[in-house]
């Protein structure tokens, strides 16, 4: 009993150099980890207006961009009322990166659309399928469908050597161009590439500006811009069932900067509504391939920047066709199974123009768009549309900015004889004022 004592006092001193060594491994873990950076956001967009639409059916609250300047139009009466997303589509975010060694870093993204009119997802394969029999609001395809991060959900690593890789849902490249060489900010409302993701990033199928189940690999040396990305295939639901690759190569130097992007995709499932505003929306999918590939260019000096493109893009049969049986477009009950594109449908897209920044506070853009339909199924002939946007952007600080947007669409071609003017309109008209915050 007598050496009980001493029997504590050892085992407290080997508790006391078990928590001094505990506490040495810590501080040793911390140096070895002191050069780590993990930085973390939760950011947003909300942009909301007010305007005029010539001709439209009423606004719809799942739409993401609320009206429809861009799409033929056969809607008996106008638009006046408030809009969600007339520059930037209204979203909110949350992101983070951790850099560790020297200078690798590991980020991520998750990114969702929201309608700030009304509170809810935007959801544009609900706002087709709510006029699936009677027309009554505006609707159009997109690949914001009502996914909690629509807009981007990925994983991803870089090095300052070898670039950087992401994993998930991702932009495609040909999105990204968009953002970059469009005249007027690729303003979802006044711009025809803004809103159009078929012309304006999915290179012929709006559905493919975002990519599901893909990588994308991005990197730059000595002013060279380059990039591949490859989608892989899905379990044979919305836009997941066939596989997609596209390239990106870019260059820079001084005032001039050139880009291009080539891409193809296989069994597409797309929603063929092109024209679901002076008809009702087909009640079955299309499956198809596409391929295509964009140039763009851009010039800067001093406070004026000049901007151009080309498109050239195909959607053709898919390579399997015995994907008829699907039904489902992003969680939507399709009432009846798919259908195979047949034939070849093209298009040509063509824009020019630029902005001039008067103060630093105050941009006004311009841009022409011309947009080349041949082969169309439905109007089975040649269907043109040209679009002229102005937008004048006034920064009151870098969150918070107002503006005044305008866009004129005009058709035109032996394919509009029996849709317009008859039952649809040869022209159409956007004109509106918004505020946009960013946080």
């Amino acid at each position: 009993m007598r050496h009980r004592p001493y029997r504590r006092a050892r085992a407290a001193h080997a508790l006391l150099v078990a928590m001094c060594m505990g506490a040495a491994s810590v501080v040793e873990a911390a140096t070895v980890f002191e050069s780590d950076a993990a930085h973390f956001d939760i950011y947003g967009i909300l942009d909301a207006g007010l305007g005029y639409l010539e001709h439209s059916w009423a606004a719809s609250d799942v739409f993401a961009s609320t009206i429809n300047p861009y799409n033929l139009n056969a809607a008996p009466h106008s638009f006046t009322g408030l809009y969600t997303g007339g520059i930037s589509m209204s979203r909110v975010g949350t992101s983070g990166e951790l850099t560790f060694g020297d200078g690798d870093r590991v980020f991520f993204r998750l990114e969702t659309a929201v309608n700030v009119t009304s509170g809810m997802l935007s959801d544009n394969g609900q706002a087709i399928d709510n006029n699936i029999y009677v027309l009554h609001t505006a609707n159009a395809a997109s690949a914001i469908d009502g996914q909690w991060d629509s807009r981007a959900a990925y994983l991803g690593v870089s090095d300052p050597r070898w670039g950087s890789l992401q994993g998930g849902r991702t932009t495609n490249f040909s999105f990204d161009q968009v953002v970059e060489y469009d005249p007027v900010q690729a303003a979802l409302l006044y711009s025809p590439l803004g809103f159009s993701g078929g012309i304006g990033g999915g290179l012929g199928a709006t559905e493919n500006s975002r990519l599901d189940e893909s990588l994308k690999y991005q990197n730059r040396l000595a002013g060279v811009d380059f990039g591949l990305q490859y989608k892989f295939k899905g379990d044979q639901s919305a836009q997941s069932a066939g596989y997609a690759w596209v390239a990106m190569l870019g260059y820079g130097s001084g005032p001039l900067s050139l880009k291009g992007t080539v891409a193809e995709t296989t069994n597409s499932v797309v929603w063929p509504v092109q024209y679901s505003n002076v008809t009702p929306p087909g009640q079955s999918l299309q499956i198809e391939n596409t391929k295509g590939y964009m140039l763009s260019a851009m010039y800067k000096s001093g406070s004026v920047t000049l901007k151009a493109g080309y498109e050239d893009l195909e959607v053709y049969a898919p390579s399997n066709p015995g994907l008829t049986g699907i039904q489902d477009y992003f969680g939507i009950a399709v009432p009846k199974p798919a259908t195979n594109a047949t034939g070849r449908q093209y298009f040509q897209v063509w824009w020019l123009g630029g902005d001039y920044r008067f103060t630093p506070r105050l941009d006004l853009a311009a841009g022409v768009y011309d947009v080349d339909t041949y082969n169309n199924p439905e109007l089975n002939k040649q269907y043109l549309a040209l679009g002229c946007s102005l937008l004048a952007d006034y920064n009151f600080t870098r969150r918070f900015d107002a503006y005044f947007g305008a866009m004129l669409m005009q058709y035109s071609g032996v394919g509009l004889d029996n849709r317009a003017p008859v039952i649809a309109h040869s022209r159409n008209a956007l004109y509106g004022v918004g505020i946009r915050f960013r946080f």
